[in-house]
């Protein structure tokens, strides 16, 4: 993408064989906040991993997912929740409800405790669970969060002092229909002046194939797809 992003706006000629390294840096960051900010921006579906289970603890209320989760945590952190169940030794699953900070700490008796009905996850970085009510500690049978998260969009910027470690190297893991509106996306950014100014009105042109692309990709790519026919009003109610 950073190349042909290079290419659009005239920084990378058809008759060289590799684009200046500065340039390619300074596309790959632009290209890392280009897809972080879209990751905080909506839901997409290709950084949804596979659901997420965390065992409760009985008298235990909070819990670090870093270190409760352990290996299960996904490996580009968790960005927000989508949907959270809670699953007991039988493999029963109930409805979690996934509340506000607002709605968690104003529980009047929230050191009640109980099979939990509810959970609150904060935005730091180690995100922490809490669970309403939270188990008695006399409590023997097994439960078990199962959480639906969305992750944070991998790291593709260049590290290091020089920005020549390899983070740049990794995939960003968006399928291949994403490609044009990522390459138009960042040819609009990088050529309204971090790597090579242009015309305002080619940056316009730019931002106009990439609002298309994104358009039609959300309409689209980035659903998700049943066989349950769709329900709608009849005709003429």
């Amino acid at each position: 993408m950073c190349e042909r992003a290079l290419r659009l706006i005239g920084a990378f000629p058809t008759s060289e064989s590799a684009a200046e390294p500065e340039y390619m840096r300074e596309a790959l960051f632009w290209l890392d906040m280009i897809l972080a900010e879209r990751a905080g921006t909506t839901r997409i579906f290709r950084l949804i991993p596979g659901t997420v289970s965390l065992t409760l603890e009985a008298g235990k209320q909070v819990y670090t997912l870093k270190d409760d989760l352990g290996a299960a945590m996904p490996s580009n952190g968790i960005q927000f929740p989508v949907e959270a169940w809670l699953e007991n030794a039988s493999g029963h699953r109930s409805d979690l409800e996934i509340v506000t900070r607002y709605a968690f700490e104003t529980v009047s008796d929230i050191a009640s405790t109980g099979i939990p009905s509810k959970i609150y996850l904060d935005r730091l970085d180690s995100m922490t669970l809490s669970t309403y009510p939270s188990l008695p500690s006399t409590e023997t049978e097994t439960y078990t969060v199962k959480l639906v998260v969305q992750t944070f969009a991998p790291d593709v910027s260049p590290s290091g002092v020089s920005g020549t470690q390899p983070n740049g190297s990794l995939s960003p893991e968006f399928s291949q229909a994403w490609q044009r509106w990522m390459t138009f996306a960042l040819a609009a950014d990088i050529g309204s002046g971090p790597v090579l100014p242009i015309s305002t009105q080619r940056v316009a042109e730019f931002r106009k194939v990439a609002e298309k692309a994104l358009g039609a990709l959300e309409a689209y790519e980035n659903r998700e797809h049943e066989t349950t026919p769709p329900i709608c009003e009849p005709y003429g109610a």
